[in-house]
Parts: C-alpha cells; sequence; structure tokens
C-alpha cells in the first residue's frame, strides 16, 4: 500500500517513480490512521540494536536474558544483532489509537508506517531466538567454537568458588554512555559562575 500523495501539481510530493518521498514526519494524522488502519504492530514491541556477541560471556549473558518472557533475539544479514521485547505502549487506547497523538515520542513520529512489517518483510533475518534452547542449538551447529567457549566458560564458572570466579567485564546487558557536562560560557572549568 502507497501513502497518498499530492495533486500533480508543481508542488507534488511524488518522485520520479511515482513513490510518495516525503519524511514519515511530513505524513498528516489522516494519511497515518489510513496507512495503520486496522494495525498496532508498531506499538507491541521494543527492538534495540546490540553489539553481536563474541565471548562466552555475553552469549551466557544474552541466554540469561532469553528465559525471561517477551524478551527475544534476532540476526540480521550480514551480522547485526537486535535484542527484541514483546511489551505493549501504555498509550495505546483500547480502540487501537495513540492516546497521546500530536504530543508523541519523536520516535514514533520518524516511524514509517510506508516501510513497516505489515507491508515490507523484516530485513535480511537470519536467525531468530524465541528462547535460549533456539540460541543455544544455533550455537552449535552455526558457530561450533563459540559454543566450546561458552560450554568451557560454563564449567570453569561451575566449578570455581564464587570468589575467584572471572567477572566479565563491568558491562551491562545493554550500556549506557556516561555524558560529563561541558562548562558552558558562564561557568569556568572550577565549576564557578562569572
Amino acid at each position: 500500500m502507497k501513502a497518498k500523495s499530492g495533486t500533480g501539481s508543481a508542488g507534488d510530493t511524488k518522485s520520479s517513480a511515482g513513490e510518495d518521498s516525503r519524511a514519515a514526519s511530513e505524513l498528516t494524522a489522516v494519511e497515518n490512521a489510513d496507512l495503520c488502519s486496522g494495525c498496532v504492530k508498531c506499538c507491541t514491541y521494543i527492538t534495540v540494536e546490540i553489539d553481536a556477541p563474541r565471548a562466552a560471556w555475553e552469549y551466557d549473558q544474552w541466554i540469561w536474558a532469553l528465559h525471561h518472557r517477551g524478551v527475544n533475539l534476532y540476526v540480521e544479514k550480514p551480522e547485526r544483532w537486535f535484542l527484541h521485547f514483546e511489551t505493549v505502549c501504555n498509550r495505546l487506547s483500547t480502540e487501537g489509537r495513540c492516546s497521546i497523538y500530536g504530543r508523541h515520542p519523536v520516535l514514533c513520529r520518524d516511524y514509517d508506517p510506508r516501510t513497516c512489517e505489515r507491508r515490507l518483510p523484516l530485513g535480511d533475518v537470519r536467525a531468530w531466538f524465541h528462547d535460549a534452547d533456539e540460541l543455544e542449538r544455533w550455537l552449535q551447529a552455526e558457530r561450533p567454537r563459540h559454543w566450546e567457549r561458552l560450554t568451557e566458560y560454563r564449567r570453569e564458572g561451575s566449578a570455581a568458588p564464587a570468589e575467584q570466579r572471572a567477572a566479565p567485564p563491568p558491562t551491562a546487558l545493554l550500556t549506557i554512555a556516561s555524558l560529563e557536562p561541558r562548562p558552558t560560557e558562564r561557568t569556568r572549568s572550577n565549576g564557578t559562575s562569572r
């Protein structure tokens, strides 16, 4: 399904190929509602790109995450990993509409319903893991060396006393960069005002 376009005048928003070339944020509320009619898929999950796991402890953390309901992982070609949470937006009304439309987050405004998975398939999904068992089977078949390192990590970790176990690097499943406040024109480097 294609978005409705202009009238064909000089201000027409169609490209030479006949596609609507406007940014998603330029679509009207009526156009968005028409494109999304009967579908709330994009309001039922969150997907975040993650670094591809390589170390045994990283695979072990993602296996742990996959033991939780509503958590999936998938891999796109060539090698992009995504953490996928099945979770419904609290602002989705019982009628299937955004209850804060007009003041909804920019991320939502920039989402283009013309290219959603309802109309187009996801990118080249190489593997989708709904649970830990699927990831472990995939590792055994597709990455046997990584699987060997993971099983060795588990053997070593469970055999050593807790205080002797090598702790993984101080990162979490998702790392948030901390930003130091920069001095402004009104603030000196020692933090005092001018």
